[in-house]
Formats: C-alpha cells, sequence, structure tokens
C-alpha cells in the first residue's frame, strides 16, 4: 500500500510592513500562526508522559463542569473551544461576572492565537470554525459530530494529510486511518490516527497498547488474543495495516509473533487530547501574547505629529455630537502589513472626555482593521492619513483627549483639545464655527445619521492641518450650522436670517470684500438645526494671511452672532487636499445599540 507514501512540505508565513509613503521601504515582520499544525520545527521525540495521562486520555470530551453562564457563552466554552481552551482560561471564563467581560475575553482569547495580529480576518479563527462545522456535519447524527472521536481530532490536529478507509468485512471491523504530517513541537513529525466501527456508523478511537488488534476483529479470532487477531488482519488488510494497529508510529519496530505494543502511541493519544494545557502550547501563547501587546510595547510620539479639527454639530435628533478628524502630519507616520499577500492596516483610536472638574466622564475606543487591494495601496500611497469619528456630548466644557494608534507598529500620536456645546435653550440663537472643507456629496441615506462630518443629508470631507492653506484658485468652501431651540421652531415662518461673510487681510486696508446673503427660517428642521455654506473664489487673491468673518443676524430679534476663521493664500503647491480618508467603522454599532445615548 503506499497511502502513507506522501509528505507536504512546510509553509511559511511572512508578513510585511509597508509605509506608505516609500514603496522601497518594508519593515517584514514574521509570525508563526498558532494552528496546531503552525510552522514550527518538529520535535522527533515524544514527550515523557505517566500513565495518568492515559487516563485523562479515556475521558469523554464533554468535560466541562457545570455553570450558571448564559446559554451563549456555556456553548462557547462546552462546544466551540472545548478542545483548544486551556484549563486556566476555562476557569477564568466561568469566574466572570458580565457579559462585557466575557466578551473581552473572547476577543482576547482568539487575538492570542491570531498569526496576524490586528488585521481584518483571524485565520485562526476562521480555520477553527470550519474544522467544527465539518466535524458536525460529517461525523456522528445530528448536528453533534463535534462531540465524537472523530470530530476532536479533527478540530484539534485538523484535516489529514491522507485517509484510507476500510469497510466491515467478514473478520474485520469497519476502520479508518489518518495520516498526519505533524509541525507541534509537542507530537512526533508522522503518526496516524486510527479509528474503528464498534457499532455500525460509530467509529471509536483506537488505542494499541489498551485495546489492541482483538478490538478490530470479530469471529472466535478476537477471542484467541493479540497474535491471531494481528495474523487476521495482516492476511486480510495487509501488513502496513496490521503494523499500524500495533503502532500509531511509522518508524517504531513492533514484534508481529506476539504482536504486544509500547506505551508510546497511547501518550501521545493522551498529548493530543490535553494539546491545549501541553507546556509547548502554553509556552507558545504567552510568546505570542508578549509579541501583540498593546500597553506595554507602545511608543507614545510627540503631539505636534497629529492634527486634530473638531466641531459640534447636531444630528437628526437634535442632540450634539463632536465631530473630529485626525490627520497625520507625514505620510510615513502610518505603515499597513502584508500577509497572504494582502494587504492591511489596524488602527486603535480613544477618546476620553475630561469634564470642567477634571474627571474623566466617559471614554470610547475604537478599532479598525481593513484589506487593501494593491491597487487600492498604490492609490493612497504618499498621502497622510486622516481618521474621522464623533462622540456624543451635552451642553458643558470639556477637555477631548485623543490617542491615535497604528496597532502594527504600536505607535501613538496623542492631542488634546478644549470645547464648549453650548445651551441653546438658554440663547435664541448660536452659530457653530466654519468647517472648512474638500468635498461635499449626498450622504447615504442609510448610513446618514452615523457617519461623521454628516449634516442636513450632506457629508462633507473636512480640511485639516496647522492652518488652512489655498493656491489661488483653489476655492474656498466652508460649512456650519445654525442652532436654535426647538421650541423656536416655527414650520410656517418664512422671514429671514442675515448673513455676512467679510473676508480680506487683517495687515491690508482696502482688501476686506463683503458677501451679503438672506437664509429663509423655513430651512430649520424640526429640531432647530440648519446647515448652510459658501464657497468663495481665490483666484484674484494675493499671497499671505486672510481672516474671514461670518456675521448672522436674527431681523425679527436683533440677535447678532458672529464667528470667524484664518486662512492662508500660499503661492506654492498645496496638497492638503490629498489624504487618505479613513472613518470609524463602528459607529453604526455604536449608535443603535444605544452607548452613545448612555455615554451622553
Amino acid at each position: 500500500m503506499s497511502v502513507f507514501a506522501s509528505r507536504h512540505s512546510e509553509l511559511q508565513a511572512h508578513r510585511r510592513l509597508t509605509p506608505v509613503m516609500n514603496d522601497n521601504t518594508l519593515n517584514h515582520i514574521s509570525s508563526t500562526p498558532m494552528f496546531v499544525s503552525a510552522v514550527v520545527r518538529p520535535s522527533r521525540r515524544l514527550p515523557s508522559a505517566s500513565i495518568g495521562l492515559l487516563l485523562v486520555f479515556l475521558a469523554l470530551p464533554g468535560f466541562c463542569s457545570s455553570t450558571k453562564l448564559p446559554p451563549k457563552y456555556s456553548q462557547w466554552l462546552k462546544k466551540d473551544v472545548v478542545y483548544i481552551i486551556s484549563n486556566e482560561e476555562r476557569e477564568t471564563f466561568k469566574g466572570l461576572t458580565s457579559d462585557e467581560a466575557r466578551e473581552k475575553f473572547i476577543e482576547h482569547f482568539w487575538e492570542i492565537r491570531n498569526p496576524t495580529p490586528g488585521a481584518p480576518s483571524n485565520p485562526y479563527r476562521e480555520e477553527h470554525y470550519q474544522r467544527l462545522q465539518y466535524a458536525s456535519d460529517h461525523f456522528g447524527k445530528f448536528g453533534d459530530g463535534w462531540n465524537t472521536d472523530m470530530g476532536r481530532i479533527y478540530i484539534t490536529l485538523g484535516p489529514p494529510q491522507q485517509k484510507a478507509r476500510y469497510v466491515a468485512q467478514s473478520g474485520v471491523r469497519g476502520m479508518e486511518i489518518w495520516f498526519y504530517e505533524n509541525r507541534h513541537p509537542a507530537l512526533p513529525p508522522f503518526f496516524n490516527i486510527v479509528f474503528y466501527e464498534k457499532d455500525f456508523g460509530d467509529f471509536r478511537l483506537y488505542s494499541p497498547y489498551m485495546d489492541g488488534p482483538q478490538k478490530l476483529v470479530t469471529g472466535i479470532q478476537a477471542e484467541q488474543g493479540r497474535a491471531q487477531s494481528y495474523l487476521q488482519i495482516d492476511r486480510i488488510l495487509g501488513r502496513e495495516v496490521a503494523h499500524t494497529t500495533l503502532t500509531l508510529l511509522p518508524n517504531e519496530p513492533v514484534n508481529p509473533s506476539d504482536a504486544n505494543s509500547t506505551l508510546l502511541s497511547d501518550l501521545m493519544l493522551g498529548t493530543i487530547r490535553d494539546l491545549a494545557n501541553h507546556p509547548f502550547t502554553i509556552e507558545a501563547l504567552k510568546l505570542h501574547q508578549m509579541s501583540t501587546e498593546d500597553v506595554t510595547h507602545r511608543l507614545v510620539l510627540p503631539a505636534d505629529l497629529l492634527n486634530v479639527l473638531c466641531a459640534p454639530l447636531r444630528d437628526s435628533r437634535g442632540n450634539v455630537r463632536l465631530h473630529y478628524v485626525l490627520r497625520l502630519t507625514q505620510p510615513e507616520d502610518f505603515a499597513v502589513a502584508q500577509a497572504d499577500k494582502r494587504y492591511y492596516y489596524s488602527l486603535d483610536t480613544v477618546v476620553r472626555v475630561i469634564a470642567a472638574d477634571g474627571k474623566e466622564i466617559f471614554n470610547r475606543e475604537a478599532k479598525t482593521s481593513r484589506y487593501l487591494t494593491k491597487d487600492d495601496l498604490d492609490s493612497v500611497k504618499g498621502k497622510p492619513v486622516a481618521y474621522e469619528g464623533w462622540v456624543p456630548l451635552a451642553p458643558g466644557k470639556y477637555k477631548v483627549r485623543f490617542m491615535f494608534t497604528n496597532l502594527l507598529t504600536k505607535t501613538s500620536f496623542p492631542a488634546e483639545r478644549e470645547v464648549e456645546i453650548p445651551e441653546v435653550a438658554k440663547q435664541d440663537l448660536f452659530l457653530t464655527d466654519p468647517v472648512p472643507f474638500s468635498q461635499a456629496d449626498a450622504a447615504d441615506p442609510a448610513k446618514g445619521d452615523y457617519l461623521p462630518f454628516t449634516a442636513g443629508g450632506i457629508r462633507f470631507r473636512p480640511y485639516v492641518g496647522k492652518e488652512l492653506a489655498l493656491v489661488p484658485g483653489q476655492d474656498l468652501k466652508f460649512f456650519y450650522q445654525i442652532w436654535r431651540p426647538e421650541a423656536a421652531v416655527k414650520t410656517s415662518d418664512t422671514s429671514k436670517l442675515l448673513v455676512e461673510y467679510a473676508y480680506g487681510r487683517p495687515s491690508y486696508s482696502g482688501t476686506a470684500k463683503t458677501i451679503h446673503e438672506e437664509i429663509s427660517k423655513s430651512q430649520f428642521d424640526i429640531h432647530g438645526s440648519m446647515v448652510s455654506g459658501k464657497k468663495i473664489e481665490t483666484m484674484a487673491m494675493a499671497g499671505g494671511n486672510y481672516r474671514l468673518t461670518i456675521s448672522l443676524t436674527d431681523p425679527d430679534t436683533q440677535q447678532k452672532r458672529f464667528t470667524a476663521m484664518p486662512f492662508r493664500i500660499v503661492i506654492e503647491n498645496n496638497s492638503q487636499a490629498e489624504t487618505w480618508q479613513i472613518d470609524d467603522d463602528g459607529l453604526a454599532d455604536y449608535l443603535t445599540s444605544g452607548q452613545s445615548d448612555y455615554d451622553r
């Protein structure tokens, strides 16, 4: 027979960090996937073990003690990860008292086994659940295949490199032999696993020492001991299969005359059963966790490397959100990684809201990770990253602290801003600061409620930098909101608000220009919010510093509001608008889960 003849070559996993600034700058990162079939140097020595390990091996798969866990988490513990979770992890999980803690534990459980930490997908988790599903569907009955001997081996070791099936025939039970080429250091490099058909369709794991060949034959031969049973298997199925019934290790010699087996195969089976708790497995997880730890290995860089623009805007319900955009000053401050011929980035953004008394009110942490095609990567090279999001805020004065982290390079960029959210109920009119933007498009109606810098159904892409710099001919475009108390809104009100835009060079008299406009009060929504804006041509403007002032007047109440924005006209080429835009992709869940209302 040649069913065990072929061997699989070792695979190598490589990841490269690629700063988007430079095609030639590639920081290589190598990682070892934490699959049972991970690429590690195989050990050709069997580990020492005790007979007690055999008793562990002989126990049934469903060994978790009953707890009062909610059904979702009980199933995760007793089914999803029952063969790969360590005893220490199991006891820790059972001791958790909140669903939030359990969710964080599960997230961490998979991440420390992730061969590509921070990537949008986790190959280890995906492979594990594929194995679990396959085992459930193909072994056992009614979807319980994961709880069979075959299911346990398949989930723990993955699909065999080769397998041979022998149907039941006169004198021999049905058998299935799986051949594995192993790369886990706790196991031999090559070995077999044997299953025998104890009852019709019920395949059980075979132990050469504890079961012996007599468990594999039927009739009178089964009563005549190991040697006679071995000879019957040899005669019916061949010498190689008969050899496998005495040892699961292809290179271990056997004595056909007495057909006795050593403990080596059974010790190996015991190791497989408790592989999640083997010292090699535990040590590999600890090393992988150390290499991916966020907190202790994070380099915090100077604050002037991150530009921030903040803008309070009312949403469709009349609640205020502080929209923000974080922009790295240099393209080389950001990097992407490569794994499995795919590129990806991984970010962590933390926003902390501090009240006037210095106490933290709440914080929001968002992780964003996505794959990029080669074309995507080429289109953003040389562009600094701009990340957009928002947090809910009630009226008051706050310090808002940002920490923007590239998880691949473990570099963090801090920034802090002071903001004030007015109490509009105490004043009849409020004018927000203008927000300069490079692009404005109609927002997707399904996303408009949570997209950053979206107002009045329009999605704006703001400029952000140490200064707003434009070249002659590059229009100055900005938007702002006008707020009123909801009680002051009258849908039938057709009166006007007067707006004056004045801009010029403060140091040069006679350069000021003024634009007058009227805005109908009927544009206020039912919560008292209105978005407006303007585009001002710059072709005729000379280089230098300018100032724009917006004056808003309500003729009915004679209330006036003012705001201003500096900008600069420069002659050299300006690439400020050329940014790589990334949005907080967790805002939809943040809003629909009710967490944003709770934080407010």
